[in-house]
């Protein structure tokens, strides 16, 4: 929990004029106005809820860059252009051509696709594989534990394995067996021996069938992966197996939106960003909503944000009074479906991200409670400098009142800056019953609440011109809510990462793995014996630990050979 700030000063409103060349009333009267018409044409049905990929989503992109360009900043996307496009898989779906078959002197046994097998979501998308088939038992390999079903395997390369589910003992969430029955351990040890395809089947122990959805979010292995549930004795009994994938992956774009304003004496860029895309339909998940084929308007998340982004753009494109810096204004898109858009951006930045100053991330600023009247700004302790900032802020409890929160991770855009090294602030009115829900519409957004939380940053904005760049400073996980665990490393997973392993996207201050010398980009291999094939592998891994426990983490760096280790103190 963050600790709240509360002044009793003199209301922002009368404080007004000397930051700009204009009646505190004709500020308030030109924003509101602003906010009403950019919001109510980001939330309106017409743009079927900006879903990423998706015909509204360009709609909501081709207006912020007009707004960008009417206010004469120039384009920072890609090719000189606005947009910053960037690809998302919509679906992915087991075409007709998909086929299996095996095969024992000269008896061919054919497995019909989705009657007796089906390609799982970690494979390849298109390949054909015709091999000799070689049975590997449980495919694990653990010394440790007295198991291993390649000891006597002999040369695997080229071949098709055939690896049955589970494994050789009945486990529970506890049994040091449980990792070594992740289907993605077992496809990173056949991987790892050459292997041409893996066909997967029921042990006697199995009690359900792994998903057949094809995910669009998942990276997928190089090479054919199936599971055949049906026809298992005559694929157990085969010599050679003959495959083939077709895939059919449907693709779509997403657009960030970059604008931006030069200032001849400035050298670092502070960076005011906000997500614009949505939920659309729902189709891609989020909904709160039991009800199917509503839009999803998205009017407080986050077309709130994004209107009041483009008025921080008005304010300070126009003003003399913002030389000190550059400003990238950013829209987002993809926050929905991971932060796709800003990590894209973190990844392959249109400016020198080192002089990047510090991040402005507004998410949700249209629904200030009207009886708590609480802004919600999270990063504080991303840089020393941010709390000495606030304090001088003054602020009227009768009409806003600010709670702070030091953590520069959480589920927004900031994140992707903060884990770069770069100072952030989230400014946020806070959740209400209607978030990712059909009901969020233009009608029920606080727009006097939102010009108080909106005026509140552009005095943060107008305190901060310095020129130069903020200390940063990592801060502590915020971890609401119980775990799960008994323990915890302290590092942030980058969900992204295909494996084998599982990269840190992140490692928190005074934690036990930043402690020990784990660093972002380090891949875990493994936990003791326990190997760890992904993040859901590094879970599992974990729930295996005792606080107090002193861990050999082995673990790969980038630019350093060889499999490295180290002692954790839990």
């Amino acid at each position: 929990m963050g600790t709240i700030r509360i002044k009793l000063l003199l209301p922002l409103a009368l404080l007004a004029a000397p930051l700009w060349a204009q009646k505190p009333d004709k500020l308030r009267e030109r924003a509101l106005t602003n906010f009403k018409k950019d919001i109510s044409f980001l939330a309106a049905d017409a743009l079927e809820g900006r879903l990423t990929g998706w015909p509204g989503e360009l709609l909501s992109a081709d207006y912020i860059a007009k707004e960008f360009a009417a206010l004469g900043l120039s384009p920072k996307g890609d090719n000189n252009s606005w947009m910053q496009p960037f690809d998302i898989v919509r679906l992915r779906i087991a075409g007709g051509k998909t086929a299996l078959s095996c095969s024992t002197d000269g008896a061919i046994t054919n497995l019909p696709l989705n009657v007796a097998f089906y390609p799982l979501t970690q494979s390849a998308n298109e390949g054909k594989v015709n091999a000799p088939l070689v049975f590997l038992n449980y495919g694990i390999e653990a010394d440790s534990l007295g198991h291993n079903d390649y000891r006597e395997a002999g040369d695997l390369k080229g071949k098709i394995a055939l690896i049955m589910l589970g494994s050789p003992k009945e486990t529970t969430p506890r049994s040091p067996f449980a990792p070594y029955e992740e289907l993605d351990y077992k496809i990173q040890a056949a991987e790892k021996r050459g292997v041409a395809a893996i066909i997967f089947i029921p042990s006697p122990d199995t009690r359900a069938n792994p998903d057949g959805e094809l995910k669009r979010g998942t990276a997928t292995r190089p090479i054919p992966i199936l599971y055949a549930y049906r026809e298992v004795e005559a694929l157990k009994n085969a010599k050679e197996a003959d495959l083939a994938l077709d895939i059919t992956v449907l693709k779509g774009e997403g657009h960030n939106v970059l604008g931006y304003k030069a200032n001849k004496k400035a050298r670092y860029t502070v960076i005011i960003g906000a997500h614009h895309d949505h939920l659309g339909y729902g189709e891609l998940g989020g909904s709160r909503s039991t009800a199917s084929n509503q839009i999803h308007n998205g009017a407080d998340d986050n077309a709130s944000g994004t209107a009041a982004m483009l008025e921080l753009a008005r304010i300070i494109s126009k003003s003399k009074k913002y030389k000190s810096y550059n400003y990238l204004f950013m829209a987002f898109s993809g926050e929905e479906l991971g932060l796709i858009g800003s990590k894209y951006f973190t990844r392959n930045p249109s400016i020198n991200i080192k002089e990047v100053a510090y991040m402005v991330n507004i998410d949700m600023l249209g629904r200030l409670d009207s009886v708590r009247k609480t802004l919600v700004v999270n990063g504080t302790g991303t840089s020393p400098n941010w709390k000495k900032s606030l304090d001088a802020l003054p602020t009227d409890t009768n009409v806003l009142r600010i709670t702070t929160s030091e953590s520069g991770l959480g589920p927004s855009d900031h994140a992707s800056f903060y884990l770069e090294g770069i100072p952030v602030l989230h400014f946020f009115t806070g959740q209400h019953q209607d978030y990712h829900m059909p009901s969020d519409d233009e009608a029920r957004i606080n727009y006097a609440g939102m010009y108080e939380s909106w005026n509140y940053m552009l005095q943060f904005i107008a305190k901060n011109q310095s020129g130069g760049k903020p200390e940063f400073t990592k801060t502590k996980d915020v971890s609401p809510g119980r775990s799960p665990f008994k323990v915890s490393l302290g590092v942030m997973p980058d969900y992204s990462f295909p494996g084998p392993g599982m990269r840190l996207d992140g490692v928190s201050e005074g934690k036990p793995a930043q402690k020990a010398g784990l660093q972002k980009g380090d891949i875990i291999m493994a936990l003791g014996d326990t190997p760890v094939a992904n993040v859901e592998g590094y879970m599992k891994a974990l729930s295996l630990l005792q606080k107090g426990q002193n861990l050999v983490v082995h673990y790969s760096r980038p630019g350093i050979d060889g499999l490295q280790q180290i002692t954790v103190n839990l």
